[in-house]
């Protein structure tokens, strides 16, 4: 495994970067808003410095996502693609009608090796 560069707490969300590759934690029971895309894209671009990346949403908690926020990303040249991971039936479903939404690859997995070895595949 590549070795974290660093970690940031927000309110609803934990990011861990890593290598071209930033694995997000989102709070329970939080609505997953354009708002939160933002910030996220915005930290994102400071730690890579505009350089490529994936972006890996572990959904290990319950929370919901407005589908619309992928309409943001289509104009992100650095977003290289977006995997899900969970073991989550319920989290799966969601996750799969997100999927049409994504205009950058976008997979589902149920192990984070997976997710990552995907990922380096892109980068």
């Amino acid at each position: 495994m590549t070795e974290r560069i660093k970690t940031i707490e927000l309110i609803d969300v934990t990011l861990e970067f890593y290598d071209g590759m930033v694995i997000s934690e989102v709070k329970d029971d939080v609505i997953f808003e354009i708002e939160h895309v933002e910030q996220i894209l915005r930290i994102c671009n400071e730690v890579y410095e505009g350089a490529d990346f994936v972006y890996i949403s572990d959904r290990k908690n319950n929370y919901n996502v407005n589908p619309t926020i992928y309409f943001e990303l289509k104009d992100v040249k650095n977003l290289l693609g977006i995997a899900i991971v969970s073991q989550r039936y319920e989290a799966l479903k969601v996750a799969n009608f997100e999927k049409q939404f994504s205009p950058v690859p976008f997979d589902i997995f149920s192990h984070m090796e997976e997710a990552r070895a995907w990922a380096k595949t892109l980068l």
